[in-house]
């Protein structure tokens, strides 16, 4: 086979093992699939040990890192569907054109690290280590710098079990995909280099997995203990929510959900995302009237609802808090928006934008993010309140959680968009790493599916399937001070020094040129 035949069979091997690893996401879960990422670390290597071009090496890592997100994001076509079908001629575009553009992150990290070994001459453990630390660093520099898209990194893996949730509370995300990446190279060490620097790679997991589990936060003060919640899931399919002619009835299911009889008193009922279908400041008697029947005189509802600003024309995304007389009391407003869906990056220079995202943009929000909930008279219990996407950036939720002085968390959703897929599921995992990192208990409604109570160390408590109709009601669970909440990424910093400098403690010798 010529060389051209070679190169392809390397890079859709490389695409597929990508894709294999993938499946180590949640809702799935299959841990033993991340050891597939070691092929194209493996030839990663070999290319550098053969002295050819960076090229191949940036080409390896980018179908690599294509192949990790083309089955894992692949439910957000199902929105181009949802919409009506007017869009489905860009399904190939969010099918295969994200996966690859997010790819170009890992082929960076795969291209430099062949740089670095050809410039410092170094022998193939230590090569795999750089490659290792600089995925990660991609990863982050993706989900916090460039893109605003954290979605799917490789710290997820630790969102499938309780032990791994524990381990967020010490690490955060992005310590977990330093974990995960080597975890998933362990294979790689024991092929490349020594055996003995495989058995370390594995030390080094377990001491940092294992040894976290030592690990007791520390209760905090909970005001918020016992509280009795309910949130609702209307379950109202996206193609009818912004029917006017159906909105009566979608009411009445938000109005019959609140006012179902409860074990004990309700002190909050939580609706989802834009679960009034209209705007605020439009239709205040409408809004207050339908909050102050749902509230039966006693409760106050959250609720999910548009709001604007006139001239200039602005438009938010926003949850408003409503007393028991239908009152508006409090309100935050979506900050991190959702990219070709509340706003349109390069407006002005893409000609169909409008057929994706509308001719409208929406503002990001200002302000505090936590909406201040009465609470037995005279208490004001204090949640952070995140809107759909913003649920999925670790270090902004822990920045305005420690801002705000938080007791728990909110995020209200409309999964709807994205049909019975993984990435409703994927999403719920996200808002249980929140909770875990930070020790705070959040409370999820979503339109449909799914909508959860989960406690103070990342567990689901109790929670509504996708696609059922329904409510959740419970008690608030206590909060607990978490390292990751007071010391945020140090942890992971510190891992991938420790990591670089793994190599170096074992006395390895450098490749000769």
């Amino acid at each position: 086979m010529n060389k051209q035949g070679k190169s392809a069979r390397l890079y859709i091997a490389a695409m597929l093992s990508g894709l294999i690893a993938s499946l180590a996401l949640p809702p799935i879960g299959l841990w033993v699939s991340l050891f597939s990422l070691s092929v194209p670390l493996i030839a990663a290597i070999n290319i550098a040990q053969e002295n050819r071009s960076f090229i191949r090496s940036a080409l390896l890592g980018w179908m690599t890192g294509a192949g990790w997100f083309v089955f894992s994001l692949s439910w957000i076509s199902n929105a181009l569907i949802t919409s009506g079908g007017a869009h489905l001629a860009l399904i190939p575009f969010s099918l295969f054109g994200l996966p690859l553009f997010l790819g170009l992150f890992w082929g960076a990290a795969f291209g430099l690290a062949h740089g670095l070994t050809h410039k410092f001459k170094l022998n193939p453990p230590m090569h795999l280590a750089v490659l290792i630390t600089l995925i990660t660093l991609a990863e982050y520099a993706r989900g916090i710098i460039l893109t605003g898209f954290p979605w799917n990194a490789p710290g997820l893996v630790m969102a499938n079990t309780p032990w791994g949730l524990h381990i967020s509370s010490v690490i955060g995300m992005w310590g977990n995909t330093l974990l995960i990446m080597v975890a998933a190279a362990l294979p790689a060490m024991v092929i490349t280099g020594t055996r003995l620097f495989g058995a370390m790679g594995a030390v080094f997991v377990i001491l940092i997995g294992g040894g976290s589990q030592l690990i007791e936060n520390k209760m905090m003060p909970s005001p918020h203990h016992g509280m009795a919640i309910r949130i609702l899931q209307p379950n109202i399919p996206q193609a009818e929510k912004w029917n006017f002619e159906k909105r009566r009835s979608h009411l009445a299911t938000l109005v019959a959900q609140s006012r179902q009889p409860s074990t004990d008193p309700l002190d909050l009922v939580i609706w989802p995302e834009s679960a009034f279908a209209g705007f605020y400041e439009r239709e205040r008697g409408v809004v207050s009237a339908i909050t102050q029947a749902s509230s039966q005189g006693r409760t106050p509802v959250l609720t999910g609802i548009l709001s604007l600003e006139e001239d200039p024309l602005k438009l938010y995304n926003a949850a408003l808090l409503f007393n028991e007389s239908g009152q508006m009391i409090d309100g935050v407003a979506k900050r991190h928006l959702v990219p070709f869906g509340e706003y349109a990056p390069f407006r002005s220079i893409i000609p169909f934008v409008d057929a994706i995202a509308g001719p409208n943009d929406f503002s990001p929000g200002y302000g505090a993010q936590s909406i201040r909930i009465p609470y037995k008279g005279n208490q004001t219990i204090k949640a952070l309140t995140l809107i759909c996407y913003e649920v999925i950036f670790p270090a902004a939720v822990r920045q305005s959680a420690r801002k705000d002085n938080v007791n728990f968390m909110i995020t209200i959703t409309n999964d709807a968009w994205f049909g019975n897929t993984i990435g409703p599921r994927q999403h719920l995992a996200m808002a249980q790493m929140r909770s875990a990192e930070l020790g705070l208990p959040m409370l999820r409604s979503a339109n449909t599916g799914i909508s959860a109570l989960i406690d103070g160390r990342g567990k689901i408590v109790k929670s509504l399937e996708y696609g059922r109709a329904g409510v959740v009601d419970g008690k608030l669970p206590l909060s607990f001070d978490t390292i990751y909440r007071q010391f945020g990424d140090l942890g992971y910093l510190i891992m991938m020094l420790v990591f670089l400098l793994l190599p170096l403690c074992l006395r390895l010798t450098r490749t000769k040129p």
